[in-house]
């Protein structure tokens, strides 16, 4: 049915100001986003009062951080014991209820401090002994340095390679390595004393945040369903129902790909520190606790983890045997193709719903802007906002009554403007993204291509000659025209 002119006109306005209201909304938080930012730059004071708070909440941060870890394991016991104890020990539903939560809260707080010694206790002792003794090695390895280095003069020697020269390669190596020392090592070791100390400190004080974040988290989830109630009282009291609704709903998401992306993430570095001790064991590779460590606590990272693991680990075991390191290079490109390819996806599954792509993207992006824990919860944080955009685009798209699975896009060619349905490709147009060209197929594009470039050089061709017959009439103009100009002048002289 037709509909008139002054119809289609409010269509229009509608559209704009859904776009202009879109687009100020768009300004509006990028202008804040960018004004915050530079306040933290230039308002130092800003910035101090904001390190104050996180810092003096710190140990309630942490202490949220380790009940969100431990929420899956809080669930399994409590409802074990609810069902060991209903109807059994204790029939009251309120009682039942906290003698539950009770009970769970502390076989999970035993679990977690028994499995967090039993790690210190058996990798810490290890990882300084490891430590130690690349120390002690050192002069062991320097010599190991020097004979390589012999070496490779050895080598240049027997290639012909002048003496001369060999020797100002090594003389040149060693001015910069000295040039490096004096100017960048010597000047600054107040700075790297200081560095370390604050480090000390640092890691002091976060020790003593993590053990007020423990007692924190006890609280938090002897109390999360009052939390929670408080949080959504909050929620329907400054926004409309329909806007509540939604927010919760999407708290509900968050928390979904939070839980199971980080839980599954430990568990999986977990599994691929263990396996790496097991093979390195195998083989007798030198550090083999240390480098288990090191490339399960990175593998927490997504898809750069492994390689900022490796880097370290090569770098050590190359020192001490250098064949060895090559192994261990091949060694971690296998577990991580397992990890990848086998692990990752049994524990993670489809969580985040984001392709290799998206990872790769939320990771720099991430890590770009917030450093270490943006590599780290980039992809959950991404996942997030990819989930929001999705099913906004999906909504608007059943409100239209067109298509919203974004699979079927792909076979979309266009959407028929008149009826609103899609025009899909047809099956030549999907085929020939992998159809294998004959070489007739292949003889006849190519003359097809020699036929197009001929008619280009052609034109070319002809377009010249206009130009230039069009220079020569333009030319024979003027000069019949300054001609005429004579006679007229001669004309004038004779009157």
């Amino acid at each position: 049915m037709w509909k008139g002119k002054g119809y289609q006109t409010k269509l229009g306005n509608e559209k704009k100001r859904r776009l202009f209201k879109a687009g100020t909304i768009i300004f509006l938080v990028i202008a804040a986003a960018l004004v915050f930012n530079k306040i933290l730059e230039e308002w130092t004071g800003f910035r101090k009062v904001l390190d104050t708070i996180t810092g003096a909440a710190a140990p309630i941060i942490i202490g949220f951080v380790i009940a969100f870890l431990l929420n899956p394991v809080l669930i399994f016991f409590d409802r074990l014991c609810h069902t060991i104890l209903q109807d059994r020990v204790i029939k009251d539903k309120k009682k039942l209820f906290h003698v539950s939560r009770a009970i769970s809260i502390i076989i999970t707080i035993i679990l977690f401090l028994g499995l967090l010694t039993g790690l210190i206790w058996m990798v810490v002792p290890q990882v300084i002994d490891s430590i130690n003794l690349l120390i002690s090695n050192m002069d062991n390895y320097y010599n190991n340095i020097m004979k390589a280095i012999n070496t490779i003069y050895d080598k240049f020697k027997n290639l012909g390679e002048s003496e001369e020269m060999v020797m100002n390669v090594v003389n040149t190596v060693y001015d910069r390595l000295q040039k490096w020392v004096n100017t960048d090592v010597v000047p600054n070791l107040d700075k790297i004393v200081l560095n370390i100390s604050s480090g000390v400190v640092g890691g002091l004080k976060f020790i003593y945040n993590f053990l007020i974040g423990i007692v924190a988290s006890i609280y938090v989830m002897a109390n999360k369903e009052y939390l929670a109630s408080r949080g959504k009282k909050i929620v329907y009291a400054l926004f409309k129902l329909k806007n509540a609704n939604i927010i919760l709903d999407g708290l509900a998401s968050v928390n979904k790909i939070f839980s199971q992306f980080i839980n599954g993430k430990i568990v999986d570095s977990i599994i691929i520190g263990i396996i790496t001790f097991i093979l390195t064991t195998i083989v007798d590779m030198p550090y083999a606790l240390l480098i288990s460590v090191i490339i399960g606590v990175t593998n927490v990272i997504p898809f750069f983890g492994p390689i900022i693991g490796a880097i370290p680990c090569v770098f050590i075991v190359l020192i001490a045997d250098p064949i060895k390191s090559i192994i261990l290079l091949i060694m971690i490109l296998c577990i991580q193709q397992f990890d990848g390819n086998i692990l990752g996806p049994k524990i993670l599954g489809d969580v985040t719903g984001l392709s290799s792509f998206w990872v790769l993207t939320a990771v720099i992006v991430g890590g770009g802007i917030f450093g270490f824990y943006g590599m780290l919860l980039g992809v959950p944080v991404f996942a997030c906002i990819y989930m929001y955009i999705n099913k906004t685009c999906t909504d608007k798209l059943e409100k239209k009554h067109m298509v919203s699975v974004s699979s079927e896009f792909e076979r979309i060619k266009r959407i028929d403007e008149e009826t609103g349905k899609p025009i899909y490709l047809t099956e030549e147009e999907e085929d020939i993204r992998f159809h294998k060209k004959t070489p007739e197929e292949k003889a006849a594009a190519k003359a097809e291509r020699e036929a197009k470039r001929h008619a280009k050089r052609l034109y070319q061709q002809i377009e010249k000659v206009m130009h230039a017959e069009k220079a020569d009439d333009q030319l024979a103009a003027t000069e019949h025209g300054a001609e005429k100009k004579s006679s007229d002048d001669d004309k004038d002289d004779q009157m």
